[in-house]
């Protein structure tokens, strides 16, 4: 049993803990990650469900109740506290947000086509991200976009910076700015160069591209689900994105790992599927074989930008993240049970959640490229201690609190 009363009247009740995952789109327990950062549970509309570091099953959920609502059968409480969830943290009405959409003046100044522009540049364009969503904005030209014959548009698909304000991105249904979780969280480690080589490359040639978004997905995989009765069972097969090591994603078909919907104000629902490779299934150039959603470039052909928990260049610690460059370096490998820098994947996070900071070794070694690679876990009794805190190596943003181990 939890230490959480609630959490126990729930488990009683058979809304969560019963040992079978719930479908997305349906009622049952849930996290949810709220506006003011923490986390809360309650019963609610599952937004996604996944399979975690350890094998089992997590499930998210969306608050029922409204802000307005007095309905005390549906709220969200903290499981550390059993306290409430703050009133304003929960959605407003479904109709106002609609409105909202509708009443919202774009200020995104909206350029005209030009053609001659290369990866790397800053213009205008669009970006879309690994749970299937669209924005226009300025950021750093990945490729430009060509209509099916080939012929340039003057557009193109952009990697859109981490550093919000400077450069904005607005998603094209509702035109809201776009969330932490949308962002890419590395940038696209090609070029020209690698683009030219990938298409002169005969023996590997690339994916076909797309342009019938209605029947297929990147490269003409089978499309993803756009409803709850299509959505596919985690550790089936089916095509999706897959987060690398170094944190960029590539589509292909991989065994499910996430599923999960987005219900947008004024918009159609949004489904996307994560998934992991199957080791055996991965011949050169067939639909299990990872590639770039928007140059084709097959992901073992691409750069790797820095891996949490891993040794890595002088120069390649200057681009880093703040955060996780001011962590001690890995310059050696370490005593089992030292403490020392490293990665953590929470066994109850999910498959592509990783974190960093400083705790007991649990592994370490030397990857194939001859770099030392390290994972800790938390030293229990440093909780709330600064030099021993976690953090998301891309965001910044820091370790949930239900993560931390037991002391």
């Amino acid at each position: 049993m939890s230490t959480s009363k609630r959490m126990d009247a729930l488990i009683r009740a058979g809304r969560t803990g019963t040992g079978r995952t719930p479908r997305v789109d349906t009622i049952h327990g849930g996290w949810y990650n709220a506006p003011d950062g923490k986390e809360y549970f309650g019963v609610g509309v599952v937004t996604e469900i996944g399979i975690t570091h350890d094998g089992s099953t997590y499930v998210n959920a969306e608050p029922q109740v409204l802000r307005s609502s007095t309905n005390k059968q549906f709220r969200f409480f903290d499981p550390l506290t059993d306290e409430d969830m703050p009133l304003d943290q929960y959605p407003e009405d479904i109709e106002v947000r609609t409105e909202q959409v509708l009443a919202r003046k774009r200020r995104t100044l909206k350029s005209q086509p030009k053609s001659g522009l290369g990866p790397g540049e800053i213009w205008h364009g669009y970006y879309e991200s690994a749970r299937g969503q669209s924005y226009d904005g300025v950021g750093k030209i990945i490729a430009p976009l060509v209509r099916p014959d080939g012929t340039p548009t003057g557009y193109y698909a952009l990697d859109p910076s981490r550093v919000r304000g400077v450069f904005p991105l607005q998603e094209l249904y509702t035109d809201a700015d776009i969330v932490e979780d949308e962002l890419p969280r590395s940038p696209y480690t090609g070029s020209a160069e690698t683009q030219r080589k990938a298409r002169e490359n005969t023996a590997r040639p690339l994916r076909e591209e797309n342009f019938d978004c209605l029947y297929y997905w990147y490269g003409k995989l089978p499309r993803l689900p756009g409803s709850r009765g299509e959505q596919p069972r985690l550790g089936r097969e089916s095509a999706g994105a897959f987060f690398a090591p170094d944190g960029q994603w590539f589509a292909g078909v991989g065994k499910v790992v996430t599923v999960g919907c987005i219900n947008r104000p004024a918009a159609p629902q949004a489904w996307y599927v994560y998934v992991e490779p199957i080791s055996d299934r991965a011949p050169a150039g067939r639909d299990y074989d990872f590639f770039h959603p928007v140059t084709r470039e097959w992901m073992d052909e691409l750069p790797s930008n820095p891996i949490p928990g891993v040794q890595c260049s002088i120069a390649q610690r200057r681009a880093l993240p703040s955060r996780w460059r001011h962590l001690p370096a890995i310059r050696r490998k370490p005593e089992i049970g030292e403490v020392y820098p490293g990665r953590y994947c929470p066994p109850k996070a999910p498959r592509r959640d990783v974190y960093v900071g400083v705790g007991k070794v649990v592994s370490t070694g030397v990857d194939e490229q001859n770099r030392i690679w390290v994972e800790v876990v938390p030293v229990a009794d440093k909780r709330g201690k600064w030099e021993y805190l976690f953090w998301d190596p891309w965001s910044g943003k820091r370790m949930p609190e239900r993560y931390w181990p037991a002391e």
